[in-house]
């Protein structure tokens, strides 16, 4: 089993990346933190984003002593808090990295938002801050609730595109807002259009919500949800639980990283779906429990808990490889699984913004 790849003073943990094919090298976005912090579990309120690269997730170069800590709203921002795992994508005039994080004066201060900040050089690590604040609503949580097993979810974005009909969409780990206590983790879909995008990033247009991608009543989270695209044409949906909140009948808790295949219609699926209203407020119970497919059958376990591996991304251009975090020491490991599973549309570079 490989080594994890550690960081010379800090305890590393989720991590997303952009990889540029003319220099062949990966900018990684990592969450950090001191490690005196883990015992108490107390680091994850205490993130950093730091940012290294690589060529193979096996040797990375942290960068030097600033390079943990990237990300700074400036005062008076709502992400006042710390900033939790995002996505990164090259638009035509600059690099947006839409990210997680907190305002500590809404509601219990754990009320997750997703923002948007941009730069022009990967390198220069000086990010600007937009005033984007992408909350949920209609069939998600939009707060904590009393007796849930974890923390509100709304985070952990994940975009990708669809050129032929012109669609933009984002993935979201969230919950539902009518979903059983505990057992209530959904993978959300929000869709723009092309011709929207630069105003959606910018907060001033609204992202569509969509009914959730999957949402089985059997996981109390589904975090760091991605998609990929198979040889054959369709396209996988993955995701990472904590065994400790799996309560699947297939997967018999495992935990880890999993993934399930969609089926082949389900993008012309969406485009027939019913957008949702135009009006502030929360949809119908029975608007809010209507995925496009149930899927809790045919999810499968791609790497379970006791492998030590969460948070796995799959890295399509090393055969898509398998990586992710150490679950006992922090650092960045590949699983040494290749799935051979190819990007989806995750070009931007056409869009400006």
């Amino acid at each position: 089993m490989p080594f994890p790849t550690q960081h010379p003073s800090r305890h590393v943990w989720d991590f997303w990346y952009h990889f540029d094919p003319q220099s062949k090298l990966f900018h990684v976005f990592y969450l950090n933190a001191d490690r005196n912090l883990v015992p108490s579990e107390q680091h994850h309120f205490a993130a950093c984003v730091g940012h290294a690269t690589t060529t193979d997730f096996v040797i990375i170069d942290w960068g030097d002593e600033g390079s943990f800590d990237v990300l700074k709203p400036p005062l008076g921002h709502w992400a006042n808090t710390c900033i939790w795992s995002g996505d990164i994508i090259k638009a035509k005039n600059s690099y947006l990295m839409f990210y997680t994080s907190r305002d500590r004066h809404q509601d219990d201060g754990m009320t997750q938002s997703i923002g948007v900040a941009y730069t022009s050089d990967l390198f220069a690590n000086q990010w600007h801050f937009s005033d984007t604040q992408l909350k949920p609503k209609f069939f998600y949580q939009t707060r904590g609730i009393a007796d849930d097993l974890t923390i509100h979810a709304w985070r952990d974005p994940f975009l990708f595109r669809h050129r032929e009909s012109g669609q933009i969409f984002m993935l979201v780990s969230a919950k539902m807002q009518y979903g059983p206590i505990g057992k209530s983790g959904a993978i959300a879909l929000l869709q723009t259009t092309e011709a929207d995008f630069a105003q959606v990033v910018r907060g001033d247009r609204e992202w569509q919500y969509l009914t959730p991608l999957l949402a089985p009543d059997c996981y109390a989270e589904m975090e760091v949800p991605q998609l990929y695209r198979h040889a054959h044409g369709s396209d996988e949906l993955v995701f990472s639980c904590w065994a400790k909140y799996d309560f699947s009948p297939v997967t018999g808790g495992t935990g880890g990283f999993q993934g399930v295949t969609l089926p082949q219609s389900w993008m012309e699926d969406r485009d027939n779906q019913r957008p949702t209203r135009e009006v502030v407020g929360a949809a119908s119970p029975s608007e809010n429990r209507t995925p496009s497919f149930p899927a809790s059958t045919s999810v499968r376990v791609l790497t379970p808990e006791v492998q030590g591996l969460y948070a796995c991304r799959i890295v399509p251009e090393l055969d898509g490889a398998i990586v992710g975090f150490d679950i006992q020491t922090g650092g960045i490991r590949s699983s040494g699984i290749h799935t051979n599973l190819a990007t989806v549309d995750r070009d931007f570079s056409d869009l400006a913004v």
